[in-house]
């Protein structure tokens, strides 16, 4: 007799499972940045910019993509 499970009451109902969003092609799942890095590369944006007020949220979710579509971080 065979037992039905929820997708809540699954084996893997914890885990977390890659997005076609968190694959790089041909190279696998990337690491997503900290919310560090992404902080120092908004900042750095902001900076090269000449510390152009209102345009922190543009700098942060400019820093986040660059940081996902990096090839390597450092």
């Amino acid at each position: 007799m065979h037992t039905h499970l929820t997708h809540l009451q699954g084996p893997r109902s914890g885990a977390i499972e890659p997005t076609h969003n968190d694959m790089h092609p041909g190279r696998g799942v990337i690491d997503m940045p900290t919310r560090d890095e992404i902080a120092g590369r908004a900042y750095d944006l902001y900076l090269k910019s000449g510390r152009e007020d209102g345009q922190s949220d543009r700098n942060w979710h400019r820093a986040e993509l660059e940081l996902r579509t990096a090839d390597h971080r450092a």
